[in-house]
């Protein structure tokens, strides 16, 4: 949340200051009327937002999504309530010695979060994998075994494409697998099944879908098991990425909607045809991010990382003794020193002892004491 708050005030300040005003336009000459934003009434606002982008999720969607050029901010919450749920799921597993029942339990909390439209069931499939390679060494396993490992990675590659082939054929046909399966949910309300209650079948975007969880799941594990796989997500093109990856997803809203809604008007008002002038917008746009990324990754790094460390080592560590400033000096070691005047010249004279001294031999001194601002 550290680095989303700072992009989140810098966006805060660059659109009252101006910089997506060309936005309300784009409208009128492309067919979408999605992207707009508005600035923040006050201040206040702002952190009233930010909390709420920690909790709420749709329905309740946070507020910070109209102010903020980047409009998927509400899987915050879904990490943030997945990540504490799975917290407490490892202190009961790891109780949990014999294998069939440990993942039997894995089942059981999969299909519940499923029934009950949870994005839980996500977390748990990713706990399970993470137990049956770390507790059970599952990959060296299998890739001992070369007829297990091609069956395994056929049946993972064949469940990926199919999962993606279902959003393809909500579109191109009347049947949608999709809404036959959220139908069968119950409904938060009544709890009666959703095809029951009159209420629209196919699901919202921030609902979660059973072919979303396979390919989750399939993907993943074919990602992990494939050595192939592994070193084409290792090229240089990808890993010169990966770092800039957080980035990105911050901070190009900001980019297409300032910049790339003023070029896209201009170019519109000098009548350029509209793929030409997408096609220059997207240019511009992505030559833009690209020069800001190693600018704006280094300070998300930095709060990202090194201030959230900091806070934790502040909150969890106990802190060092307070000490005085002039440790290990006296307090009074400035505070104590003297001046004098010998015959009407100013001297920076050491300490009162040396100045009495001076008068036991005679000589004419006048001693007073003074501050470190006298000095």
């Amino acid at each position: 949340m550290i680095p989303i708050a700072a992009i989140a005030v810098l966006e805060y300040f660059l659109i009252e200051c101006g910089a997506t005003f060309w936005l309300q336009y784009l409208p009128s000459i492309t067919w979408s009327t999605w992207p707009y934003v508005i600035p923040y009434p006050n201040f206040s606002n702002y952190i009233s937002e930010l909390l709420e982008l920690v909790y709420l999720m749709p329905n309740a969607a946070p507020q910070i999504i109209y102010n903020y050029c980047t409009g998927v901010l509400w899987t915050i919450p879904v990490q943030l309530q997945g990540s504490w749920q799975i917290l407490l799921g490892v202190v009961i597993t790891r109780e949990i010695k014999t294998p069939w029942k440990r993942f039997g339990f894995y089942i059981f909390c999969v299909l519940n979060n499923w029934y009950a439209s949870s994005w839980g069931s996500y977390f748990w499939l990713g706990l399970m994998m993470t137990d049956l390679d770390a507790t059970y060494k599952y990959r060296k396993w299998v890739l001992a075994r070369p007829i297990i490992f091609w069956l395994l990675a056929t049946t993972y590659l064949l469940l990926t494409l199919t999962s993606l082939s279902v959003d393809v054929a909500n579109q191109t046909s009347d049947f949608s697998f999709v809404s036959l399966e959220h139908s069968i949910h119950p409904d938060i309300a009544t709890g009666l099944p959703i095809y029951k209650t009159g209420q629209p079948i196919f699901p919202p975007y921030y609902v979660p879908r059973l072919n979303g969880i396979i390919f989750a799941i399939s993907c993943q594990s074919l990602i992990e098991l494939s050595p192939f796989i592994q070193r084409v997500f290792s090229s240089k093109i990808l890993m010169w990425v990966f770092p800039h990856i957080f980035t990105i997803y911050l901070f190009h809203g900001l980019i297409f909607w300032s910049l790339g809604a003023m070029i896209c008007v201009f170019l519109s008002m000098h009548g350029f045809t509209y793929w030409v002038n997408l096609l220059v917008t997207a240019l511009c746009c992505y030559a833009a991010l690209g020069v800001s990324l190693p600018i704006m990754t280094p300070i998300v790094e930095v709060l990202g990382k090194k201030v959230a460390v900091a806070i934790w080592d502040n909150a969890y560590n106990v802190p060092p003794l307070r000490r005085a400033t002039l440790f290990p000096y006296e307090e009074d070691l400035f505070t104590s020193r003297q001046i004098g005047t010998v015959e009407g010249v100013a001297v920076g004279g050491g300490s009162s002892k040396k100045n009495s001294e001076k008068e036991k031999d005679g000589k004419k001194c006048e001693v007073r004491e003074v501050s470190a601002f006298d000095v």
